[in-house]
């Protein structure tokens, strides 16, 4: 089995106008961040627009870790990232709905 080790985080919004707003957001806060993960052993991290028959509003955060410890190293630089983030905008995510998934890849096609 690879060491690598995935997250995948989905955003559900209420509607278009938060999903907008937050998609400026993540123009202006992510970058600095992916800054922060990669020499700490972020190998991915790519944001998606989310299809889904229910005609839901998301977004999708897949990141890639070296490692599991590169991993618990990352998990720590996003647990203080999002006290700050919530900081500057808790309120405006009253609404929106976070889900979070971790893995090991076991298979890669690529």
């Amino acid at each position: 089995m690879s060491e690598t080790v995935i997250s995948f985080t989905t955003i559900e919004f209420p509607n278009e106008e938060m999903m907008e707003k937050t998609y400026d957001i993540f123009q202006q806060e992510m970058q600095s961040l992916a800054d922060k993960l990669r020499p700490a052993g972020m190998i991915r991290f790519h944001s998606s627009r989310l299809f889904l028959p229910e005609d839901k509003l998301m977004f999708g955060n897949w990141l890639e870790y070296r490692d599991m410890e590169a991993f618990k190293v990352c998990d720590a630089i996003w647990q203080k990232n999002g006290e700050e983030f919530a900081k500057k905008y808790g309120d405006m995510f009253s609404d929106v709905k976070f889900g979070s998934y971790r893995g090991q890849v076991f298979q890669d096609w690529t």
